[in-house]
Formats: structure tokens, C-alpha cells, sequence
């Protein structure tokens, strides 16, 4: 693989993904803080290495392969964090990940066979809405934690988390990962025929 600056920048998402998922579980209001920052620093990653790509003509097959992988390994870490602290149901985890699992075969499959699988406009829309779904459930905990902290700003954090919002928009992001694979796979059922090279 040839390490260009787009590169670079997507190879670091997946080491940011472990320590955004060591302090976020740490329990502390600082480490929470830490890992909201991480994360989003990572997240603005995603926009910097394609923006690094184009304007240097650097747009490679591994660097196509590796930037949606890269956002898999860092959205799953954070899905894995929601879920042990009770904000994400196992059902939802589990669809995701199996999704993303899927769709990475399915691009791993393209590779070998010298074939493109472009991401899907309702891929990009699902990517974008649960990096803010997630930010927003970190910043809510991270208030939570917070010490002192308001009683108000408590009770709306509280209220997010609990009562419906980021419930619901882990919700949306769950469909939208199973109408995107559904999608992907129609759009690219000619992986799946034997007579394709």
C-alpha cells in the first residue's frame, strides 16, 4: 500500500477508535470529555483524508477500500460503548455490525475480482447521522458525569438519553444500515454470480 496523506489519515481512525473506546468506558467526566473529542477529531478525519485525496490526485484502491473500514472499526467501537452503558439495545449492535461485516466482504470481493463498489448516497446519509447521533449520546453522558453540574442540564441530557432522542436516532440509523445492505446487494448482485470476473 502506498502511504499517501489521505491514507495517513485513515490509517489513524483506527487508533483512535481503541482510545476513544478506553476512555469513553472509564467512567470519568474527563475521560468522557477526551473521548468526545477523540471521536470527533476522528469523524472530521473522514472528511479530511477525501478532501487530502482529491486535491492531490491520490485516490487509490486501498485508500477506497480503507475509508469506509476505517469508519466501520470507529462507529463500532462507539456502538459497543453505548450498548455497555445501556443506551444502545443488543438487537440494533447486532444488525449494525453484521451489516458492516457484510458490506466489507462484499468490497473485499470487488477487490479480488479488480471490480469498483461505490458507497451508496443512503451509505453516506447513514454515516453522517450516527457520527451526530453518537457525538450527541456522548455529550449527553458527558454532562451526566459532569461534576458539579446543574440540575437542569442533568434532566435534558437525562431526557435525551432515556427518553426517546438518541434512542430514536440509533433507531433510524439501524433501518437505514438494512435498506442500504438490501440495496448494495441488488446494486451489486453480480458479485454473487459465478460466471463474474
Amino acid at each position: 500500500m502506498r502511504f499517501t496523506y489521505a491514507n495517513i489519515v485513515t490509517l489513524s481512525r483506527f487508533f483512535m477508535a481503541p482510545i476513544f473506546l478506553i476512555f469513553m468506558l472509564s467512567e470519568s467526566p474527563v475521560g468522557t470529555v477526551v473521548a468526545l473529542i477523540i471521536f470527533i477529531i476522528a469523524a472530521l478525519s473522514d472528511w479530511l483524508d477525501g478532501f487530502l485525496a482529491r486535491k492531490y490526485g491520490e485516490v487509490t484502491d486501498h485508500g477506497v477500500f480503507l475509508d469506509p473500514l476505517a469508519d466501520k472499526v470507529l462507529t463500532t467501537s462507539a456502538f459497543v460503548a453505548l450498548y455497555m452503558l445501556d443506551i444502545m439495545d443488543m438487537w440494533m449492535l447486532v444488525v449494525i455490525v453484521l451489516r458492516d461485516f457484510a458490506t466489507t466482504a462484499m468490497r473485499s470481493i470487488a477487490d479480488d475480482r479488480g471490480m469498483t463498489m461505490k458507497t451508496s448516497r443512503v451509505a453516506k446519509v447513514k454515516t453522517f447521522l450516527q457520527m451526530v447521533v453518537i457525538i450527541v449520546a456522548v455529550l449527553c453522558v458527558a454532562i451526566q458525569r459532569a461534576a458539579p453540574v446543574s440540575l437542569e442540564q442533568w434532566g435534558y441530557a437525562s431526557f435525551v438519553l432515556v427518553y426517546g432522542g438518541i434512542w430514536a436516532g440509533l433507531l433510524l440509523v439501524t433501518l437505514l444500515s438494512i435498506y442500504s445492505l438490501i440495496q448494495y446487494i441488488i446494486v451489486n448482485r453480480r458479485l454473487f454470480s459465478r460466471g463474474s470476473t
